[in-house]
């Protein structure tokens, strides 16, 4: 007997098109000397991968017993042996009792997942399943038929959930599974019908259940079609209630550190929050004394009080608003609010500031984002407000010293690397030299004398720089450099880009020549204050959309301003004929600077030109 050390492949070979499988499937059937697949759901186009030498055989028309002996005839002759499945073999693939059969004789298998039909189906639409507020589950399952389903799986307790659903294997039952699908989603709610999705006859139909029946009957269709459902199939009438925060621009994760995050919506700064009586009447006392706070409290002790919010679970009303407020203050223990917000800590540049106080007001304790966050500030108001004694344990307070992170948020720089932080407060404590690299004395009178060294030439860790690696240094500015972990990067807003765009130019390229503009002359786009433009741009949507997203104001100018402008270094007679301005980008960059010179001339791209100019100068 053969002895034979490669496994039968069960290999995924995804909804049709012959490019969808994967690379490891398509290396599979590549090697493969016998493929057996089931020719009713497994094109012929998927073959081509295989060798011409290899053995081909449609199972279609075999029973179990006489699959698997074929499988395990030609494994034990040494043969590489491939079980082609269309889709992903794990699901509706029945790959398990094949696999309990191989396990049973001693074969060895391995699996090679496929992209589902499901999948490709969203592709095909232009949809995702699941969409922030709107739908965040995606079930998959099909109806009963010669293949039983548990009961606690049946459609129409899956669909009570009202979530994304795809329908596998159930298109014979199109009339039974509207009628289940219109008591859950409504008659009238989306529906598509996805008919052997990634293949040349593909076809995506899209209609209402209550149409899903008439459809599927006018269409003829009785076979490998899918039934999707869901609010996500009407994004733009679902309406996005909220971002991924993935890429939102305030959130904090492993790659990237978030901004300070505003309130969200909220006309009030500061959220107090009680869960005793006590507590109750010394938050009316804070209220009395500070401004824009929303009280919340708790639904056992409310009564018939109506004038703040009440919540059933604290946890729960914490997290849903815990970034959309200033700060908190907490009129309870310690270990409660330590608990509440343990989950929802973020990054000391976000998050909110956290105070708690006692119901008989002795303490009011900074607990979160003392300087940043500003919940040192806030205790010492509140402690105020109510006679309390605010317990601030932030080491530069302790011992009357200013903190370079408070320093910078009120200068309006900003933070590049916030794991600096804790060197340069430490260096403070110690008494430590500081060598500060500030061109422009933005930090001039903001630090004790004693620790700070003049000006150097350049904080650089080049091999031979001579740079202590360990040194506490500051530099101030909006170059970018390397420089040594034990440096703080403050990025002043300095910069003002004019821009100049065609009619029409998307944000997205505006963006990419300004940024590829930044990355070529090493600017930061943090040190980035305004954009600036000629004001027939008003309307100009890219423009808009980009200073939106960078959180940063746009400066329109007239023609006859522009012109006035010194200091422009390539006028441009087309662009005067267009715009009435001899220039645009530079003109603006200038005259938003308030500065007769450029620090980048004007860049063109095909349809955007960009110029930078500093508001301060070294």
């Amino acid at each position: 007997m053969t002895i034979n050390s490669q496994p039968v492949m069960f290999v995924g070979a995804g909804p049709g098109d012959p490019d969808l499988i994967t690379v490891k499937g398509k290396n599979a059937v590549k090697e493969a000397d016998l493929i057996l697949y089931a020719g009713s759901l497994v094109p012929d186009a998927v073959l081509k991968w295989a060798d011409s030498a290899a053995v081909r055989i449609n199972t279609a028309s075999l029973a179990f017993d006489e699959i698997i002996a074929r499988m395990c005839k030609a494994h034990s002759k040494g043969k590489r042996v491939v079980r082609l499945h269309s889709g992903d073999p794990g699901l509706y693939g029945a790959i398990g009792e094949q696999i309990v059969e191989l396990e049973r004789r001693s074969v060895s298998y391995e699996i090679i997942p496929g992209v589902t039909a499901a999948l490709a189906a969203a592709a095909a639409m232009g949809h995702e399943y699941t969409l922030p507020g709107v739908a965040q589950t995606l079930i998959l399952t099909r109806m009963p038929g010669r293949t039983n389903v548990p009961e606690t799986e049946s459609l129409k307790g899956l669909a009570a959930h009202k979530t994304s659903m795809a329908i596998y294997l159930s298109i014979s039952m199109v009339r039974e599974v509207a009628g289940i699908l219109g008591e859950a989603y409504g008659d009238d709610a989306p529906a598509v019908v996805a008919y052997r999705v990634s293949q040349p006859d593909e076809e995506i139909i899209r209609t209402t259940i209550k149409d899903l029946p008439d459809v599927v009957r006018n269409k003829g269709i009785t076979r490998q079609a899918l039934i999707i459902v869901g609010k996500a199939l009407k994004v733009r009438e679902a309406g996005l209630r909220e971002r991924s925060k993935l890429y939102d621009k305030k959130f904090s994760h492993s790659f990237r550190e978030g901004t300070r995050q505003a309130p969200k919506a909220r006309t009030s700064q500061y959220a107090i929050w009680a869960i005793t009586p006590g507590g109750m009447t010394l938050a009316r006392q804070v209220m009395k004394g500070l401004d824009g706070v929303d009280l919340y409290m708790s639904d056992r002790l409310a009564g018939d009080e109506v004038s703040g919010l009440r919540f059933k679970s604290l946890k729960v009303k914490l997290a849903e608003s815990f970034n959309q407020y200033k700060g908190h203050i907490f009129i309870m223990a310690t270990g409660i609010v330590v608990r509440m917000i343990a989950s929802l800590i973020r990054d000391k540049t976000i998050d909110p500031a956290v105070v708690v106080l006692d119901e008989k007001a002795s303490h009011c304790i900074s607990l979160l984002a003392g300087h940043l966050g500003g919940a040192n500030a806030l205790a010492r108001q509140i402690g105020g407000i109510v006679g309390a004694e605010p317990v601030i344990t932030t080491a530069t307070d302790v011992n009357d010293l200013p903190s370079i992170d408070l320093i910078a948020e009120q200068s309006e720089m900003i933070i590049e690397n916030t794991d600096a932080i804790k060197i340069i407060n430490m260096a403070l404590l110690e008494e430590k030299r500081i060598e500060i690299l500030d061109p422009y004395g933005l930090l001039k009178n903001a630090l004790p004398v004693s620790t700070l060294t003049p000006a150097l030439s350049s904080p650089l860790n080049g091999e031979g720089s001579g740079q202590d690696k360990d040194q506490p240094m500051i530099y101030v500015g909006d170059e970018i450099r390397a420089i040594t972990s034990s440096c703080l990067i403050l990025r002043p807003r300095v910069l003002v880009a004019g821009i100049g765009c065609n009619r029409g130019t998307d944000k997205e390229e505006i963006k990419r020549c300004l940024y590829d503009v930044f990355r070529k002359h090493q600017l930061s786009p943090k040190s980035l204050f305004a954009l600036a433009t000629i004001d027939i741009k008003k309307n100009e949507a890219g423009l808009i959309e980009l200073a939106q997203a960078l959180d940063i104001p746009i400066l329109f100018y007239s023609s006859e301003a522009l012109n006035r402008t010194e200091g422009i270094k390539t006028p441009s007679s087309l662009v005067e004929r267009h715009t009435g301005a001899r220039s645009v980008c530079e003109a603006a960059a200038l005259l938003g600077a308030r500065t007769d010179r450029l620090l980048v001339p004007k860049e063109c791209a095909k349809n955007v030109t960009v110029a930078v100019a500093r508001t301060v100068s070294a």
